[in-house]
C-alpha cells in the first residue's frame, strides 16, 4: 500500500470554494451533505477523523480503474453494434433499415434523458456500489436477450429491449468516471483517470468496427440463414462479456476508499436538490452545458452510423470498418495524452479545449468538401478527416468536463458530468432522428457537424472559468 499524508484541512469549507451566488442554497443546513462521512472502515470512522489521519492514494484504486474500463467497453460495444454491419442486417431481417439502426442506437440516448435524474439520485443515495452493479446486471440482462432468437419479428422487438437497457445503464457508465477519479485518484492523476475510463468506453467501438469480420456481407454464396447465424453468434460474444464485467466487478468494487486521495474529495458537497437548483441558477455553467451539448452530441452520435455517410464515398461496409476502427482507437488514446496533459497544465485548459474544438472543426469542414464533391474523394483524406474530426471531438470530454466540476464546485461530480452528457445525448438524439428523413447520402450530416464544431467555440473563448476544486488541492 503506498500512503501520502498531507496535513489535513478543517472540517468546514473554507469560504472561496463557493459563494452564495453561485450556490444558492449555501447558508441551509440540510443542502450541504459531507462526503467524509463514507471515508473509513467503519461508518462511524469517517467525517474529520478520517480526513485527519491523512490523505491517502491506494493501489487498488487500480483495479477500479480496470474494472470499471472494462464495463465502460462493454457497454459501448451494445450501444453500436448495428451501424458497422448495416448492409448485413438490412439483407437478412426485413424492415431493417437506416431508420431501425437509429432507433435502436437512439434509445440509449432516449432512456438516459427521461430516468437520469431518477438513477443518479439513488446512486448519490446508495452508493457508488450498489449503482454500478445495478447498471451492469441491467446491460448483462439485455445483451443476454438479444441471444434468444434470431427469428423476426421478436429478434427485432429483442434488439430495441436491449438499446433501453444500455439506456438505462448509461447514466452511471458515463457519469461514474469523474467520481471514481475523484474519490479514489490524487489530483495529479484525476483527469488522466477520468480520460482512461472516457477512452476505455470509445475503444469498445473498435470491437463494434470488426464486426464485419463476423458478419458477411450479402453476396451469391452467402444466404439470408447464414448471416442470421453469423449475427446470433456476435449477440452470444456481446452476451458472454458483459457477464465478465459484471463478474469482476461483483469481486470488488467499493463505493470509497478509507481515506481520501485529495483535500477536495472529502470537503462537503450540495445534495441532489440544492445542487440541480445550483446548475440551472449559474449562468456560465448554462453557457458551457449548452456549448458541450451541440459540440460533443453530433459527433458521438455519427459514429454509431456514419457507414451511411461513407457509402456514397465509395466505402462498404467491409471497408469503412477500417475508418471506424481507427477512428475508435485514436478517439479512445488521445484523450488520455489530453488528460495527462492537463494534469501537468492546470492552467491551460480553457486553451487546449478551444484549439481542439477548432482542428474537429477544420477536419469536419474537409470531409465536407469532399462529401459535395469540391475536392477529388481519395481514400487517404477520407481517413484523416473522418478520424481527425472525430479524434479532436472526443478528446475534448475530459476538458469539458473538468472546467464544469471547477465550474459548479461543490455541486457533487456525478451530478454535474450527468447533465453534461443529457445535453449531448438531447441533441444526439435530435441528429439520430434527422436520419427518418429520406436521403441516400446523408449530405446534411457533414455541413451539420462542421456548424456544431466551429460555433461553438466562439462564446467560450469569451468566458472566464474559474479553477475553484483545482486551487483547493494545489494552492
Amino acid at each position: 500500500m503506498v500512503q501520502t499524508h498531507t496535513e489535513a484541512r478543517p472540517a468546514t469549507t473554507p469560504p472561496h470554494t463557493h459563494t452564495q451566488q453561485d450556490v444558492g442554497h449555501e447558508k441551509e443546513p440540510l443542502a450541504l451533505e459531507s462526503s467524509r462521512k463514507s471515508y473509513g472502515s467503519g461508518g462511524s470512522q469517517g467525517g474529520e477523523e478520517g480526513v485527519s489521519q491523512g490523505i491517502t492514494t491506494y493501489p487498488s484504486r487500480m483495479w477500479m480503474l480496470f474494472s470499471f474500463s472494462l464495463l465502460c467497453w462493454v457497454h459501448n460495444i451494445e450501444w453500436i453494434t448495428w451501424g458497422p454491419v448495416s448492409e448485413s442486417m438490412n439483407a437478412a431481417f426485413p424492415g431493417w433499415g437506416p431508420s431501425t439502426v437509429a432507433l435502436i442506437t437512439n434509445w440509449g440516448t432516449i432512456i438516459y434523458i427521461l430516468f437520469f435524474i431518477p438513477i443518479i439520485w439513488a446512486a448519490q443515495r446508495y452508493g457508488l456500489r450498489a449503482s454500478v452493479l445495478a447498471s451492469a446486471a441491467v446491460l448483462t440482462a439485455g445483451a443476454g436477450l438479444r441471444c434468444i432468437t434470431s427469428t423476426t419479428p421478436a429478434f427485432t422487438i429483442l434488439c430495441h429491449v436491449c438499446g433501453m437497457a444500455v439506456g438505462l445503464s448509461s447514466p452511471i457508465m458515463l457519469a461514474a468516471p469523474t467520481l471514481i477519479a475523484s474519490d479514489w485518484f490524487p489530483v495529479h492523476e484525476r483527469t488522466t483517470a477520468m480520460a482512461i475510463m472516457v477512452g476505455a468506453h470509445e475503444l469498445g467501438g473498435i470491437a463494434s468496427f470488426l464486426e464485419p469480420l463476423i458478419v458477411r456481407l450479402p453476396g451469391p454464396d452467402v444466404t439470408t440463414a447464414d448471416i442470421r447465424h453469423d449475427v446470433m453468434r456476435l449477440t452470444y460474444i456481446a452476451a458472454g462479456l458483459a457477464a465478465v464485467s459484471l463478474v469482476a466487478l461483483v469481486v470488488y468494487f467499493p463505493s470509497k476508499p478509507p481515506r481520501p486521495p485529495s483535500l477536495s474529495s472529502s470537503e462537503e458537497r450540495l445534495r441532489f436538490i440544492p445542487g440541480l437548483k445550483a446548475l440551472v441558477r449559474n449562468k456560465t455553467f448554462m453557457l458551457l452545458l449548452v456549448c458541450y451539448g451541440v459540440f460533443v452530441g453530433p459527433p458521438v452520435m455519427w459514429m454509431t452510423v456514419m457507414d451511411y455517410s461513407l457509402l456514397p464515398l465509395g466505402f462498404h461496409q467491409n471497408k469503412a470498418m477500417w475508418v471506424g476502427v481507427m477512428a475508435v482507437v485514436m478517439a479512445g488514446t488521445l484523450p488520455v495524452v489530453v488528460g495527462r496533459l492537463n494534469d501537468t497544465l492546470h492552467r491551460y485548459t480553457k486553451t487546449m479545449l478551444i484549439t481542439l474544438m477548432l482542428l474537429s472543426a477544420g477536419c469536419f469542414f474537409w470531409f465536407l468538401l469532399l462529401s459535395y464533391g469540391v475536392l477529388p474523394v481519395t481514400d487517404w483524406q477520407v481517413y484523416v478527416s473522418t478520424v481527425g474530426g472525430l479524434t479532436f471531438s472526443y478528446s475534448t470530454m475530459p476538458l469539458f468536463i473538468e472546467l464544469s466540476i471547477n465550474l459548479a464546485y461543490p455541486v457533487p461530480e456525478l451530478l454535474v458530468t450527468s447533465v453534461l452528457i443529457a445535453a449531448d445525448n438531447i441533441v444526439g438524439a435530435v441528429f439520430l432522428f434527422l436520419f427518418n428523413i429520406p436521403d441516400e447520402q446523408h449530405l446534411w450530416v457533414t455541413y451539420t457537424l462542421t456548424l456544431c464544431c466551429s460555433l461553438t467555440a466562439v462564446p467560450l473563448a469569451a468566458v472566464t472559468f474559474p479553477s475553484t476544486r483545482t486551487d483547493i488541492d494545489i494552492g
